[in-house]
């Protein structure tokens, strides 16, 4: 969960700003020495010989999985939480997009050669698993691929229609598709084995999901049934709560929803975008917004929908990616030649 001191430690910088949904809103922008100064490190990485770096996933005991580029192509990292750095690197492969890892250490994404695309699982200890779904992969390397703890992997595949397909630790493989749907694309899976994602109805209609571990799905729709012209990726608790975001007018919001419960939206307030990019146990959620001059921050916001935001000194652009269930924040930052770079926030 986020600590009550973390977001005190940010809310302390300064006032709330007005509100305009019914959550609480206390946008900050605070300097790094503000954030030190209460407590909460930031510690700043890269990949070796990095010109470019992004974390994707942090697990519960904060190690971090991502990719980085240097002057030989990209390459796969995890980083522990005490700073070490282990680089892997995908066979007959210069692209690599490890997009999720879970509390073991095991590693899920997907890669491609000059021809095919693979998905994939690094295990703990380093045992490289490459595998195939039916008909042609996803042709962008940003399509996510979850893995929950018992190292069960979803993630969605296209062969003239975009599908999902989940793979078993025992390496069986099913594929998924929500009923009387176009196409169902799922982002994202947890322990529990619940999926989460987005579908199409025959009518083109876009509906979000969740597809219980027993093969039962529940759809729910957002306001003006509008996830976006690109599909954002929509994340899932253990709890079943489900966090994203959709496009309402013009902006892009965010929103909360669990079977049984009304779908709750959520602004950080004067963005323009607010996009959430994951969810902890408690239903703390962290992700990144737009301001009024088209600059990006990060956001948490808590379970009791307070939201505070921040952004690292000097960086043109921040971007909240991660959280785990003891708080810290996972991020990159560009800075003022484009160049992105990792970051954790810990209280």
């Amino acid at each position: 969960m986020v600590h009550r001191i973390f977001l005190s430690a940010l809310a302390c910088l300064m006032p709330v700003a007005a509100q305009r949904l019914p959550s609480t809103h206390t946008p900050l922008k605070p300097p790094l020495e503000s954030l030190t100064a209460n407590s909460v490190r930031v510690i700043l990485f890269d990949g070796p010989g990095a010109t470019q770096t992004y974390p994707t996933s942090i697990n519960n005991s904060g190690t971090v999985t991502g990719f980085y580029a240097d002057a030989h192509g990209g390459h796969g990292f995890i980083r522990e939480l005490d700073g070490s750095f282990v680089t892997f690197d995908a066979p007959s492969s210069q692209n690599i997009y490890p997009s999720s890892i879970n509390t073991a250490g095991e590693v899920a994404g997907n890669y491609s050669t000059t021809t095919t695309q693979y998905g994939f699982l690094r295990t703990a200890d380093g045992t490289w698993i490459t595998f195939d779904v039916p008909g042609t992969f996803p042709s962008s390397s940003g399509n996510p691929i979850g893995i929950n703890n018992s190292g069960v992997i979803a993630g969605p595949y296209f062969d003239g229609e975009m599908h999902g397909f989940l793979r078993n630790a025992d390496g069986s493989l099913i594929t998924i598709d929500a009923p009387d749907s176009t196409y169902t694309y799922p982002t994202g899976i947890n322990n529990g084995g619940l999926i989460t994602g987005i579908y199409a109805d025959v009518t083109y209609n876009s509906h979000g999901f969740v597809r219980g571990s027993g093969g039962q799905w529940v759809s729910f729709n957002v306001p003006g049934d509008n996830f976006g012209f690109f599909p954002p990726t929509l994340s899932i608790n253990n709890e079943g709560v489900v966090v994203g975001s959709y496009l309402e007018g013009s902006t892009t919001e965010g929103f909360l929803w669990q079977p049984g419960s009304q779908l709750t939206t959520f602004q950080v307030a004067g963005a323009a975008i607010t996009m959430p990019s994951g969810i902890d146990s408690s239903g703390a959620v962290v992700g990144s917004y737009q301001d009024s001059t088209s600059t990006y921050h990060g956001f948490v916001r808590s379970a009791a929908g307070v939201v505070s935001t921040f952004s690292i000194p000097g960086a043109i652009e921040t971007y909240g990616v991660g959280m785990n269930d003891s708080g810290v924040i996972v991020g990159s930052y560009q800075d003022k030649s484009y160049a992105s770079h990792g970051f954790l926030l810990i209280e």
